[in-house]
């Protein structure tokens, strides 16, 4: 079942726990959406990727997408236009200011120049203890390694990294560890599966 919003409101990300129902956010041209649909109907969506010229991306079997933004590092120089990615509207600050240019907790993934994958995770929201970053800081400190590629993965209360099945940071929530619906796994590599 897909959860439709009510008329006027926004589709969120996250996740309906009582169903463990995955929401995510259609983007604003899904603002007709509650008028061809109600509450509680079943919808079917076509999953569509395209570049930032518009063409569709077509995505092979061994291919992934993980929600990411804005980018950090480009071409081994600090590039972080969050209002140009979407993550900051500069006109209602109510909500991407804070998240853009005040310390979070936040986690980042990068490549160096040989290709080598940098994951980094940073606590914030416990004073005396860590304040987390901004996302220029969120930039320098995947620079320091050598990424020359760096996408900021999320922030704020969800921000987690486990190894080896383990919590490896401290989550900045009151309540404790948040269902994260969005993952980046490292795995042991393995021959693909082949349909046959």
């Amino acid at each position: 079942m897909c959860a439709v919003p009510a008329p006027g409101r926004r589709w969120t990300a996250g996740l309906r726990n009582e169903e463990s129902t995955v929401r995510r956010d259609l983007g604003t041209r899904m603002g007709a959406m509650p008028a061809r649909a109600r509450r509680g109907e079943r919808i079917a969506l076509e999953e569509v990727v395209r570049d930032t010229a518009g063409r569709r991306v077509r995505l092979g079997s061994d291919d992934s997408i993980a929600s990411a933004a804005p980018t950090l590092v480009k071409d081994g120089r600090i590039a972080v236009d969050a209002a140009a990615e979407g993550t900051l509207d500069p006109e209602n600050l109510s909500f991407g200011y804070a998240w853009s240019n005040v310390r979070q907790p936040r986690t980042m993934a990068g490549l160096d120049a040989k290709g080598r994958l940098i994951l980094a995770t940073v606590d914030g929201r416990q004073p005396g203890v860590s304040e987390g970053f901004t996302l220029e800081e969120a930039a320098r400190l995947m620079r320091s390694p050598g990424a020359v590629q760096a996408l900021n993965l999320d922030g704020g209360g969800s921000t987690a990294m486990a190894v080896n099945g383990k919590l490896a940071n401290i989550t900045s929530d009151a309540t404790g560890e948040r269902a994260v619906g969005d993952t980046v796994q490292v795995l042991p590599w393995r021959e693909p599966y082949r349909h046959r």
